[in-house]
């Protein structure tokens, strides 16, 4: 395992702004952490690693559900940055199927099938789904897949995988690279193409690991996987 101030470190030492065996400077420290916290917000915003995604199973009793953290929510999601699939099932079935997803200003159309969901920000990780009245009477189990928050503090340890720690560390050093220029122009590229190639080798990984699904129900604007929610995520400002 790597702590965050081991990646800063060793990310530091690629990018030629500090070798290991120095101490950083704080003020380099604190803007590195600033860096790393960003590179975590990204990864976990824009879907990089499907290891910053969890889930939380539910049967919805009411036509509105509240997911997240806090008292509040009758489905307790941990660390819940962005809701990303709501799928379903009935009793009985293995396969899990994909809901179309309609966004709220338009959830209440007659358009639309039963099959549909929506969603909004309520709170610090907290976001309310929507259903239609006739599929929560069908009672069936539902999942919803989301991003998670990454948030640590500098002698965290970052438990993940390695190849995912070493995507951290390359994505940290090219960025040090470009905010404080102690490199050429060939060294950053090398940085960014480092980055680029192990990124695309676990995206690729990462493909073939997907919950079995079946084709959901016509009417709504699947988009794939939702994309990012972008009708809602605006204030995240990634």
């Amino acid at each position: 395992m790597a702590t965050v101030r081991d990646i800063i470190i060793e990310a530091a030492s690629r990018s030629n702004i500090c070798p290991r065996k120095r101490a950083l400077p704080d003020d380099l420290f604190v803007s590195s952490m600033q860096l790393f916290d960003g590179v975590m917000q990204e990864f976990s915003s824009n879907d990089y690693v499907t290891a910053y995604q969890s889930e939380a199973d539910f049967s919805p009793a009411t036509e509105s559900v509240l997911v997240g953290e806090g008292p509040d929510a009758a489905v307790q999601a941990k660390a819940l940055q962005l809701p990303k699939k709501v799928l379903y099932r009935y009793e009985g079935q293995v396969d899990w199927i994909p809901m179309d997803f309609v966004a709220y200003d338009s959830f209440y159309s007659a358009a639309y099938t039963d099959y549909v969901v929506s969603w909004q920000p309520t709170g610090k990780n907290q976001y309310k789904l929507y259903f239609k009245p006739r599929f929560v009477g069908t009672h069936p189990q539902c999942k919803v897949i989301y991003n998670l928050e990454m948030s640590y503090k500098d002698n965290d340890e970052v438990s993940l995988p390695t190849p995912y720690l070493e995507l951290i560390t390359r994505s940290l050093a090219y960025k040090m690279a470009v905010k404080w220029p102690r490199v050429d122009e060939a060294k950053k590229n090398a940085l960014l193409k480092e980055f680029n190639d192990l990124e695309a080798n676990l995206r690729a990984n990462n493909a073939s690991n997907r919950i079995i699904t079946r084709g959901g129900h016509g009417g709504g604007s699947m988009r794939g996987d939702f994309l990012s929610g972008a009708f809602v995520a605006s204030h995240w400002g990634c």
